[in-house]
């Protein structure tokens, strides 16, 4: 995926650049920006070609790790709330819990979901580190 923005600051191998909002963007929320009214956003990105403060710039960032990016962050928590309904609900009937077993199992399920968010909210640093699912400035336009 290939977008442009300018650069608006620059540390030692990264930018800060401001970008016009994607239209595939608009309902993610991933960027933090949510439903907001404004369609700019500002992003960091690696700084290989020396882009300065000011310089217009391509900035890319390989589809399948959008993809793969999108999956831990929605697709993974979700697959642990259905499991965790499945499971519970499974293991509360062998175990002949007598209240409400869709109810209890939904309430696990949901901590489960809980429990993989956290797990990686607490992983995004290494995410971050990884320019893998960095972006990366990798021409100044002219």
């Amino acid at each position: 995926m290939r977008q442009t923005g300018v650069v608006i600051s620059t540390n030692e191998n990264t930018a800060i650049l401001n970008m016009q909002r994607h239209s595939a963007c608009a309902s993610c929320g991933g960027c933090g920006m949510g439903k907001e009214e404004s369609k700019e956003m500002q992003i960091e990105a690696v700084n290989r070609v020396g882009a300065k403060k000011g310089d217009f710039v391509e900035v890319d960032v390989s589809t399948p790790n959008v993809l793969k990016a999108a999956a831990i962050a929605y697709v993974i928590p979700l697959i642990v709330l259905f499991v965790g309904i499945v499971i519970s609900s499974k293991v509360l009937t062998i175990i002949n819990y007598s209240s409400n077993v869709e109810t209890m199992s939904a309430i696990i399920g949901t901590l489960l979901m809980s429990v993989a968010f956290m797990i990686i909210k607490k992983n995004e640093p290494k995410f971050r580190k990884s320019e893998e699912y960095t972006p990366v400035i990798t021409n100044i336009v002219e």
